[in-house]
């Protein structure tokens, strides 16, 4: 892939979160498949692809999840099911399917095209977690919030999406799932 092509695909990603990175090799190390022919991004050797930044915005979107039920006062339970509902792999796959994130993956050459939903949920849980090393925690909630990882919650609970204010405020009704 020459550059042009990665400046497009970063570009293309950018454009998608909503968020402009100060530095954008978080934002390409996060668009690495796992098998992805680019091995290393500036210092970072990128063994698994972008499996390190994904498992941290698996933490960031539970973290955005949990501080929303403290300050719902919700059971520890049933905080759980909303991390299930809103960021499970099957639904962050087709969200990055749903806003076009798919088409700016690196994929693993072997892998013929083709673009597993575990991938697909990884790259996502990926851009969170480098919009969080880029930016801190409340960008990463606003491209959160801008993606629609949560929206599910706010369906499932009856409530617009424009309910939650950013940061997190207390908008649901205690003992709501």
């Amino acid at each position: 892939m020459n550059s042009l092509q990665a400046d497009q695909r970063m570009s293309d990603a950018e454009e998608i979160l909503g968020y402009d990175f100060k530095n954008p090799r978080w934002l390409w190390e996060a668009l690495q498949a796992a098998g992805s022919p680019v091995t290393r991004v500036g210092t970072r050797n990128l063994r698994e692809g972008n499996k390190q930044l994904a498992g941290l915005g698996d933490r960031i979107i539970s973290v955005v999840i949990v501080t929303m039920s403290v300050e719902d006062n919700i059971s520890i339970g049933n905080t759980n099911a909303r991390i299930q509902m809103c960021a499970n792999n099957e639904r962050l796959a087709r969200l990055c399917d749903t806003v076009g994130l798919t088409r700016c993956i690196v994929r693993n050459p072997s892998q013929q095209g083709m673009v597993s939903q575990r991938t697909k949920a990884d790259t996502l849980e990926a851009v969170i977690g480098a919009v969080f090393k880029d930016g801190g925690l409340d960008a990463a909630e606003e491209v959160i919030e801008h993606l629609g990882i949560i929206d599910l919650l706010c369906a499932l609970l009856g409530l617009p999406p424009e309910s939650l204010a950013w940061p997190l405020r207390s908008d649901i009704p205690p003992g709501v799932v």
